[in-house]
């Protein structure tokens, strides 16, 4: 009998992380054609020429058109971090830069009045646009924010 009680254990947590694993598929900002990867239970807040908002019981996604900002990619990091300092995000880590196959991005996570945060920058490699992104999430080291981040793409 002891040697079913871990058993048991172990099978009701794996179906609890099961349960609370996040099935993501793709959405588009059409007024900007690009899309990214959200979970499938994601409710369009706005989408609209200002900004497209997009979130569930666990995120909050915010993505806006960095118009006329005229950044450059080396100062995405510093201009990441006075926006961060602004909206007082705090227990801030390191600013990390990354590419994906069409963006330049830097990204900067914290915490955000008690939900961990997630901002950051998005410049495409081809000069033609940019986006600020922001994902609010329930729990501090959830990785799908950042899988989220790194799949943003533009349509074709």
């Amino acid at each position: 009998m002891k040697t079913r009680i871990p058993v048991a254990v172990a099978a009701c947590l794996l179906s609890l992380s099961t349960l609370t694993a996040q099935e993501l598929k793709d959405t588009t900002w059409s007024s900007y054609g690009v899309s990214f990867r959200a979970p499938s239970d994601i409710t369009v807040e706005d989408d609209s020429e200002e900004g497209y908002i997009v979130s569930n019981d666990t995120y909050y996604i915010t993505v806006q058109l960095l118009d006329g900002e005229g950044f450059k990619r080396n100062e995405l990091g510093d201009e990441l971090k006075n926006i961060a300092n602004d909206d007082q995000v705090s227990d801030q880590s390191a600013v990390q830069s990354f590419e994906t196959p069409q963006f330049y991005g830097a990204q900067i996570e914290g915490n955000c009045e008690g939900e961990a945060c997630l901002y950051s920058y998005l410049l495409s490699k081809d000069d033609s646009c940019g986006f600020y992104v922001s994902i609010l999430y329930k729990q501090k080291g959830d990785t799908v924010p950042e899988t989220i981040l790194k799949s943003f793409k533009l349509e074709d």
